[in-house]
C-alpha cells in the first residue's frame, strides 16, 4: 500500500488546478494516471512508497500496459501523467530525482489530422440543419465558434461574456496552462454572437456564468459542447471521430490550405510549440498534390512506363 497517496495526490491535483490552472478534464486525466499507477504498485509483492519508486518499476508498469494491449498513445499519456506527478514531488522535496524522467516513450505512428471539406462546412454554415428556435441558434453558434476560431471545447464551454471584446470584435481565450490568447471574430460570426446574446437575455435572467446556456438557462459544460458536435457533424461528414476537435483541425487545415502563415496559425490555436502546428502543413501539402494531379496537364499525361 502506498503511504501518503491521498495526501500527495491531492497536493498534486491542487497544484495543477490552482497554480497551473489546467482544465477540469485534464485534471481528471492526471488523477486517473496516478490512480492507475498506484493500482499497479499495490499488486506487487514488494511494498512501495512514493519515495521508493524507481525507474525499473515504472518500466515494468509500461511493459504491463503494453502486454494488456494499450495503445502507444495511451501509454505515452499515462507516462506523461506520472512524470508530471514525480516532477511535482521532486519540486516539493519528497523525492531526490524524478524516476520517470528518462523513461523512453513508445513511438506513436504519425496520423495526419482529419478535417471536414469546404463543401461540408458550407452545408453546416448554411443554417438549414438547425431548428429555428433558441436551441438551434445556440447550437449553430457553438459550432460556428469552434470552426471560426479554432477554440477547444473546454474553452467554448467556459467562455464568459466578459471574454468577448464587443467593440474590438475579439475574444480573449484562456487556454491550457493558463495561457491567454486573442482571437479575432469575423463579421458573420460577430452577428451570430450578438443575436444569440439578445435572444438569451430575453429568455433568461443571465448572471455572470457561462456565455452559453442550456435550454433551461443553466451554464453549459464540456460534455454539452461534445454532444452538439456529435449531433450535427454526422450530417456533413463520414469521419468517425466527430467531436469538437474535428472543427479545430478543420479551422487550422483550411487556414493553412489558403496560405495562412504558420506562426499566425500557431498563435490562433494557442500551441506552445511550432511542431504541434506543423502537422497541418502536411494536410495542406497533400491537398496541393491532389489538386496538381487532377488539374495539371503534365500530371495527367501518361509517362512512357505507365502502360502497365
Amino acid at each position: 500500500m502506498i503511504d501518503g497517496q491521498d495526501t500527495y495526490a491531492a497536493m498534486f491535483l491542487n497544484y495543477l488546478e490552482r497554480e497551473r490552472r489546467v482544465p477540469l478534464e485534464t485534471l481528471r486525466g492526471y488523477g486517473d494516471d496516478v490512480d492507475y499507477f498506484k493500482a499497479f504498485l499495490d499488486r506487487q509483492t514488494v511494498e512501495y512508497s512514493w519515495t521508493s519508486v524507481d525507474t525499473e518499476i515504472i518500466r515494468a508498469w509500461v511493459v504491463s500496459m503494453a502486454d494488456k494491449g494499450n495503445k502507444p498513445s495511451v501509454i505515452r499519456r499515462r507516462i506523461a501523467g506520472i512524470r508530471a506527478f514525480f516532477r511535482f514531488l521532486h519540486r516539493i522535496g519528497k523525492v531526490a530525482v524524478n524516476p520517470a524522467l528518462r523513461l523512453p516513450l513508445p513511438k506513436v505512428p504519425k496520423r495526419l489530422p482529419r478535417f471536414i471539406s469546404v463543401e461540408g462546412m458550407e452545408k453546416l454554415e448554411s443554417g438549414h440543419l438547425f431548428p429555428s428556435d433558441f436551441s438551434g441558434h445556440r447550437d449553430r453558434l457553438i459550432l460556428e465558434l469552434l470552426y471560426g476560431t479554432g477554440m477547444r471545447r473546454a474553452e467554448v464551454a467556459n467562455l464568459k461574456e466578459s471574454d468577448i471584446q464587443w467593440d474590438r470584435k475579439e475574444i480573449n481565450v484562456l487556454g491550457k496552462g493558463g495561457k491567454s490568447r486573442v482571437i479575432p471574430v469575423v463579421s458573420s460570426l460577430y452577428s451570430l454572437l450578438t443575436s444569440y446574446r439578445e435572444e438569451r437575455n430575453t429568455l433568461f435572467d443571465k448572471g455572470a456564468g457561462t456565455f452559453f446556456v442550456t435550454d433551461k438557462g443553466r451554464d453549459i459544460y464540456t460534455r454539452f459542447v461534445y454532444s452538439v458536435s456529435i449531433r450535427y457533424l454526422g450530417m456533413v461528414t463520414s469521419i468517425e471521430n466527430k467531436g469538437p476537435h474535428l472543427l479545430r483541425h478543420t479551422f487550422a487545415t483550411h487556414l493553412m490550405s489558403n496560405g495562412a502563415d504558420i506562426q499566425a496559425v500557431k498563435a490562433l490555436l494557442g500551441h506552445s510549440s511550432l511542431a504541434a502546428t506543423q502537422v497541418y502543413m502536411h494536410n495542406s501539402a497533400e491537398r496541393l498534390k491532389k489538386i496538381y494531379n487532377q488539374a495539371h496537364p503534365k500530371a495527367q499525361r501518361k509517362r512512357p512506363d505507365d502502360n502497365g
